[in-house]
């Protein structure tokens, strides 16, 4: 099992886990970065320095719609994950310009089991 704390500086408290990114074209990785765990959000987005930093090609784009109903077309890059021992997931991620830190989608979420004590600011998976 893996466990965290919430990050409590955050009001309310949040989720939030340490995860290794990786380039799949150049395997350039970047490590302990601090992720969001966003039940709401379709994918993971990346923040743009971590995708200017790690030198992600660009894989297209999408349409997305945010809080508020607005449709945006934002460009989409392929990277694998990584959190503490579990296997790699791959997924097509999409750039925040404004994120301060990853979110991680169900994209990501969804392969794993993942259990958020609210009342104990704790997150167990495993």
């Amino acid at each position: 099992m893996i466990y965290y704390r919430y990050v409590t500086a955050l009001t309310p408290p949040a989720p939030f886990v340490n995860v290794t990114l990786r380039c799949p074209s150049t395997g350039r990785e970047a490590t302990g970065l601090p992720a969001q765990i966003d039940t709401a959000a379709d994918r993971t987005v990346l923040p743009s320095e971590v995708v200017e930093a790690m030198g992600l090609a660009d894989d297209g784009r999408e349409l997305f719609q945010g809080f508020g109903g607005q449709l945006m077309e934002l460009p989409m890059y392929l990277v694998a994950l990584v959190l503490h021992d579990c296997p790699a997931i791959k997924l097509r991620a999409v750039r925040g310009e404004h994120e301060p830190h990853i979110l991680l989608g169900r994209d990501f979420l969804n392969a794993l089991r993942i259990l958020l004590d609210g009342p104990r600011l704790s997150l167990e998976i495993g």
